[in-house]
């Protein structure tokens, strides 16, 4: 008898044990995180609210105490480069554009989409010597567009609705810098991209085309994803991480806040201010900053889905409603009493009367 109590004392302390030494394995010690770098200088950037607490250290702040390290990689490669260190475990969670994102999760990268992006706009700058006045008029020219990015299925979109394919262009693969370069150099006629293309007007440079003229459901939406096993073993951390995003999009949908973060984004990035400042419309900004997974942001995310499939970026497509995971941002919203500070948008970028 004094055997079996020892035999189930000892059984008992080893199953302690390794249930001790299992939790010790799995307590969080770092949060790595990706995300493109936009900045036109030295230092990395990204806008919106991952900016904003990558700017101000807002996640170091939160889990130091906890024991933490927040890690931080910015990728001059964009999207792709994002997606291959997320293919290769490297990170927990990604912010990426609407086609990086899609091709990462039609190719079996385990990510769920937690917040959004939405309203980004496109732009077309042309030389004057080019003659480009509308999208029309790119029949025949040479374009610069970064492959693989949200910027793709911006120009590709815009193209259709004046009656055209990338097959009718000759179509040029730059990065961001490159193709500003390719412009300025005038090696290339025209190039679709970000905002930093504002500052290249001038006496020899138009922008002569905005892809939210045509309609919100035209401009670029984007995301904060986080991988499904980060979530599943650490959904309180990842509830921290969505808190601070959320707090901070509401900051930047205040139009009192648009001077003093344009103004630090534009220290942070060596963008001039003036282009933040344009950016940031003030009759935009309650769209623009939203973080919540609406039936705008959903319908967005599925539209593109079957875009980048028809257009043979991705071999098969995906439900977008079954990917996207809504709860932390709807909890964010709660516990900070945000629940009416934005609405649903429908769509078409409309508001509807959920609150």
């Amino acid at each position: 008898m004094m055997k079996a109590l020892f035999r189930r004392t000892i059984l008992a302390l080893t199953a302690t044990v390794g249930l001790m030494t299992s939790l010790h394995a799995e307590e969080l010690r770092t949060i790595r995180i990706g995300v493109p770098d936009q900045s036109a200088g030295s230092q990395p950037f990204i806008e919106g609210p991952v900016g904003m607490a990558y700017i101000r250290h807002q996640l170091e702040d939160v889990f130091k105490p906890q024991g933490v390290e927040v890690q931080w990689q910015f990728f001059k490669g964009a999207g792709p480069a994002v997606n291959e260190a997320l293919a290769n475990r490297q990170l927990d969670f990604v912010y990426l554009g609407d086609l990086a994102a899609i091709i990462g999760k039609a190719n079996g990268l385990p990510t769920r989409l937690l917040l959004g992006s939405r309203g980004s706009e496109s732009y077309l700058a042309a030389t004057k010597a080019s003659g480009i006045k509308t999208l029309a008029d790119l029949k025949g020219k040479r374009v610069a567009v970064y492959r693989g990015t949200a910027d793709q299925l911006a120009f590709d979109r815009a193209l259709q609705s004046a009656g055209l394919t990338e097959r009718q262009l000759q179509v040029i693969n730059l990065d961001w810098n490159a193709g500003k370069a390719a412009l300025a150099a005038g090696r290339v006629d025209a190039v679709w991209g970000g905002v930093s293309l504002l500052a290249l007007r001038g006496d020899k440079i138009d922008v002569v085309v905005k892809s939210g003229d045509s309609g919100r459901q035209n401009t670029t939406q984007a995301g904060f994803l986080g991988t499904q096993s980060f979530i599943e073993a650490w959904p309180q951390a990842t509830q921290q991480i969505i808190d601070v995003l959320v707090k901070n999009a509401a900051e930047i949908s205040n139009e009192a806040n648009r001077e003093a973060w344009s103004a630090e984004m534009a220290r942070q990035s060596q963008i001039p201010q003036a282009l933040f400042l344009e950016e940031l419309q003030p009759q935009e900004l309650n769209f623009s900053t939203s973080p919540r997974i609406d039936p705008f942001l959903t319908e967005s995310f599925s539209s593109s889905v079957e875009q980048a499939k028809n257009g043979r970026l991705i071999r098969s497509a995906f439900d977008a409603k079954q990917w996207v995971d809504g709860q932390f941002v709807e909890q964010a919203l709660k516990s900070q009493k945000l629940e009416k500070h934005w609405p649903q948008y429908n769509p078409q970028g409309q508001p509807l009367n959920a609150g």
